[in-house]
């Protein structure tokens, strides 16, 4: 299912950014339990197409891990997947990405989901006022609850600009694509780090070798 199929109107959606290189349940426990806390009416898994932030040599081509995102997320109602960054040539902003999807799907209310980590340099993503206005930041703590360096930087951003955001308990998958990237090229096994949709086409492509 993709985001045009869902017709959104007047909804409150959650949008799990990433390269997805790969996916793996870490990202898909995330995004189940920020459907369930903030009573979302679905979530939009969106790969970036060509990150500014990232080397673009170490990631797979965007159609693939759009394959392999569709594949994780398949027989989830609740669950969809866009191209719209994938579709784009250059670079990919979450803040021109949120502003679009504001513009082409008026009175939505948009949940960004994030982890930790992220929330410590977002002041250095491009235009991140525009990433403020323009939707609800949601982060998860690593560790259920948020210590005092996280609830120090959410003071800082709510009082910087004028910013909305909710911390989520959920639980910390430590899992990373990184690790199972290094997993694949040593000959290490990936079971269960990733749905078994994803490994089959990760091992008959030979992906990440």
């Amino acid at each position: 299912m993709t985001l045009s199929d869902l017709n959104p109107s007047n909804k409150r959606i959650g949008i799990m950014g990433g390269t997805f290189n790969p996916i793996h349940i870490g990202h898909l426990i995330l995004a189940e339990n920020a459907y369930q806390i903030l009573e979302l009416d679905s979530i939009i898994f969106m790969p970036t197409g060509c990150s500014y932030l990232k080397d673009p040599s170490t990631i797979l081509d965007a159609s693939t891990r759009m394959e392999l995102v569709c594949a994780a997320v398949e027989g989830n109602d609740h669950f969809a997947v866009s191209d719209h960054e994938i579709r784009k040539r250059g670079n990919t902003y979450t803040s021109e990405t949120l502003t679009e999807l504001n513009e082409i799907y008026p009175g939505n209310k948009w949940y960004f989901v994030i982890g930790e980590d992220s929330i410590y340099n977002i002041e250095t993503w491009h235009d991140s006022q525009t990433i403020f206005d323009k939707c609800v930041l949601v982060v998860a703590p690593r560790g259920h609850e948020p210590d005092e360096r996280l609830l120090s930087i959410v003071k800082h951003l709510e009082s910087e600009y004028n910013s909305s955001i909710k911390l989520l308990d959920t639980p910390d998958i430590d899992i990373s694509s990184s690790m199972i990237r290094d997993n694949l090229r040593e000959g290490r096994g990936i079971r269960y780090y990733v749905p078994e949709a994803v490994l089959n086409i990760i091992q008959s492509k030979g992906l990440y070798k």
